[in-house]
């Protein structure tokens, strides 16, 4: 048996606290009871931390929108109490506020709808970590400097006066002796008082070395590849890089899934492949790699915790040349090799195989960062007619987006950047499925993928691109037995 070893990868803290790489903010499409909602939560950078929270209604029927952050560890019934929002002045369907997250793990934002059709209420799952440190600018650094140099000018003229002018009565002369005994002692003071700001200092680096311990850091992926005239196989283990243990429950499967493990090479990342490995170990996972040329590849493992976290661990691997022909070791494994196209403001149509097309058109002439956007996708057959889709891992579509320089990596749905997966996770704890340490219980979460009913030709990517550049999407779509995916190009300003 030949043996093939992929480069080890190890990625630096990135922006991120989902399962992407990159993109922090939430986006959620979908309901809360009888009302459809768009929801966007903008984590903190540092915990605890003040999230931004964006909520808009898809209708006028909505009286009040209220939140709350809700804990894995203590459930709803643990949490503060919801927060009623208020509405952003001259646009009545949206409302805005921040809520603090005040621990790191998994939390999840409950939006409360109130309107002329009852009650609903939305879980938007969303992971809490401090990924960043806050800067100080160099205008109030300078201020600050200024200002300390005058505290400390001020704290030896108090010292100097209490020792001197203090002690001499009124009227009389300053004396000499008292004088040079005044002039002795602010002379031994300013070494004390400086030694006690370089305490301060050394006690606030401390603090900050102590902060940064503390910091996320996404697991590593370690990759390897064995192979023989029948097989391709990938060994993939996970390492927890984070000090505190970010992996400290099992993985739980997301989409019926344990990983879903997206490969992009070739020249121009024209080469993708959607793959499934399972769990064969703690945090080890292996399977099949199907058809795809030779060469170095980035790979993006996402995976689920029985908590509702999810993270998304990187690697780069060599791929050798395919010595026969390799059965994948999941039928939903998918794979595709094909041009991009550029996507413009009158939108651009990808053809899927098998006469299929997607066509993909935006909402905005120029799409911006930090701006929510939709996608707007319709898969047409080969009489050019709407055609209804299969469910493919219980989503119409899903969608990778991956910025030209690979720092930026997005999974995404018709209903956003969440893990329908996390919602029940979440359901389950605040239902009383879970142990005494907070477990899931056995059959308490049903992760199956939707498999029955056809869905839509016509769907709607969300999302907000987190930052300007060339990005590349793969959409993915079951119009019959097989999955087939349209590639475009986005450039963002």
């Amino acid at each position: 048996m030949k043996r093939w070893t992929g480069a080890v990868f190890v990625v630096a803290a990135w922006a991120v606290v989902t399962a992407h790489v990159g993109s922090p903010d939430v986006t959620f499409d979908g309901a809360a009871g009888p009302y459809g909602i768009r929801t966007i939560v903008r984590p903190p950078s540092v915990v605890p931390g003040l999230a931004e929270v964006i909520v808009r209604a898809a209708s006028d029927d909505v009286d009040s929108v209220s939140i709350q952050p809700v804990f894995w560890r203590t459930g709803a019934a643990g949490s503060p109490s919801p927060d009623k929002r208020t509405r952003v002045a001259g646009q009545p369907r949206v409302y805005t506020g921040q809520l603090w997250l005040m621990a790191r793990g998994s939390y999840s934002v409950y939006v409360h709808v109130d309107g002329r059709k009852g009650a609903g209420t939305a879980i938007v799952p969303v992971d809490s970590f401090a990924t960043g440190r806050l800067g100080l600018s160099l205008p109030l650094g300078a201020i600050l400097v200024v200002l300390g140099g005058l505290l400390f000018a001020g704290l030896v003229t108090i010292v100097r006066a209490s020792s001197g002018e203090s002690l001499v009565p009124p009227g009389e002369a300053f004396d000499p002796a008292l004088r040079k005994r005044s002039n002795a002692i602010t002379a031994i003071s300013i070494p004390i008082l400086a030694l006690a700001v370089f305490g301060g200092a050394r006690w606030w680096n401390s603090v900050d070395a102590d902060y940064q311990r503390t910091m996320f850091h996404p697991p590593v992926a370690i990759a390897t590849i064995t192979g023989d005239s029948a097989h391709r196989t990938m060994r993939l283990v996970l390492r927890d890089t984070a000090e505190f243990r970010s992996i400290f429950v099992p993985v739980a499967p997301d989409h019926g899934k344990m990983m879903h493990l997206f490969l992009v090479g070739g020249q121009n990342m024209d080469v993708f492949a959607h793959l499934h490995p399972v769990e064969r170990d703690s945090l080890v996972f292996v399977g099949e790699v199907p058809w795809l040329p030779a060469g170095p590849y980035r790979l993006f493992a996402d995976v689920m915790l029985d908590n509702g976290l999810t993270l998304t661990a990187t690697d780069t691997v060599g791929l050798p040349q395919m010595l026969g022909a390799v059965v994948p070791s999941d039928s939903d494994d998918s794979w595709a090799s094909t041009s991009a196209v550029a996507l413009g403001a009158t939108g651009a149509s990808a053809p899927l195989g098998g006469g299929y097309s997607l066509t993909m058109s935006n909402s905005s002439e120029t799409i911006g960062a930090r701006t929510p956007v939709d996608l707007s996708c319709t898969v047409r057959d080969p009489t050019g007619s709407v055609v209804p889709l299969r469910p493919y891992l219980g989503m119409a579509a899903h969608a990778v987006v991956i910025r030209d320089d690979q720092s930026v990596f997005v999974h995404l749905h018709p209903m956003g950047t969440v893990s329908t997966t996390a919602q029940q996770v979440f359901r389950a704890r605040d239902a009383g499925d879970t142990t005494l340490h907070g477990r899931l219980k056995p059959g308490s979460l049903d992760a199956r993928p939707m498999t029955g009913m056809p869905m839509s030709g016509q769907f709607t990517l969300p999302y907000e691109f987190p930052k300007p550049g060339r990005y590349r999407l793969w959409v993915q779509v079951k119009p019959a037995q097989e999955v087939l995916t349209g590639v475009f190009d986005v450039t963002v300003r």
